[in-house]
């Protein structure tokens, strides 16, 4: 098995290209993101949004990103959907909620044949298998802050009990990055998690949410955190702050038992 993949995060599109975000345009930033990848990079078998798609969680906005990729189907969840905006010319896609994707209005918009039928919602725990490895989905819920729960946990626990090598893709964090107030994100029973990782053979935990890239390692697996496609946060002193730093999107490399990353830095 060897292919590669690209995952972007935290988009917080508006429901008009035209909004700004304290000055920052979170759809031109996005264009730019997804150009790059299509000119560079557009050879991946596929590329994964780890959530955070929107900003308030309305339908107008998905609409907007469903444009802007050019999704004409729709899938169960969590794809494939084949994206055909900014030159990316049927790049199959798969896609995560996060704490600004309230649930409902996600399935509807991004996967509503996932929840006909359903009454409520369900969380996004959900696997598929690219090339004999397996990408877990894990739903810390919709909260800033990250809970576990009994189905999420048994879900991980079941996926890799099958023995096949995992990457584990999560909205939240799952380690701390440095910065006080993003640390106070990750969930306060994390060790159960970390606890389930010693099952299964996992490759990486790729994560969004914290707006920051960053390397770190949970029960001796890998953690890979990526900076957003939206402005990012920082600490300076005791003062939280909003940074205007470039987006920047993540190559990923699966040769074998071995994952490899690069982190790619697009201009605005």
């Amino acid at each position: 098995m060897s292919f590669r993949f690209v995952q972007i995060t935290d988009h917080h599109l508006m429901a008009t290209e035209a909004t700004l975000s304290r000055g920052y345009s979170p759809a031109h930033a996005l264009r730019c993101v997804l150009r790059h990848i299509a000119a560079h990079h557009g050879d991946v078998d596929f590329l994964v949004s780890t959530g955070d798609l929107v900003e308030r969680g309305i339908d107008a906005e998905y609409a907007t990103l469903r444009a802007m990729l050019g999704l004409r189907e729709y899938s169960a969840a969590p794809g494939p959907q084949r994206a055909t905006g900014e030159g990316l010319r049927d790049m199959p896609c798969y896609f995560l909620p996060g704490n600004h994707d309230p649930r409902a209005a996600f399935f509807r918009n991004m996967f509503p044949w996932s929840v006909e039928g359903v009454g409520e919602a369900p969380a996004m725990n959900a696997a598929f298998v690219h090339k004999g490895v397996q990408f877990v989905c894990v739903d810390w819920g919709a909260a800033n802050k990250a809970a576990s729960t009994p189905a999420m946990l048994e879900h991980l626990r079941r996926s890799l009990a099958t023995g096949m090598p995992s990457i584990v893709l999560s909205h939240h964090n799952v380690t701390p990055v440095g910065v006080p107030r993003l640390d106070a994100l990750a969930a306060d029973d994390v060790a159960g998690f970390a606890a389930v990782l010693g099952g299964g053979t996992v490759l990486a935990i790729l994560a969004g949410h914290t707006h920051m890239t960053y390397e770190a390692r949970l029960a001796g697996v890998p953690v890979l955190g990526l900076r957003s496609t939206h402005f990012s946060f920082a600490q300076s002193g005791e003062e939280w702050v909003y940074a205007l730093r470039p987006p920047q999107y993540r190559v990923v490399t699966v040769d074998g038992p071995r994952l490899s990353s690069d982190i790619v830095e697009v201009a605005l």
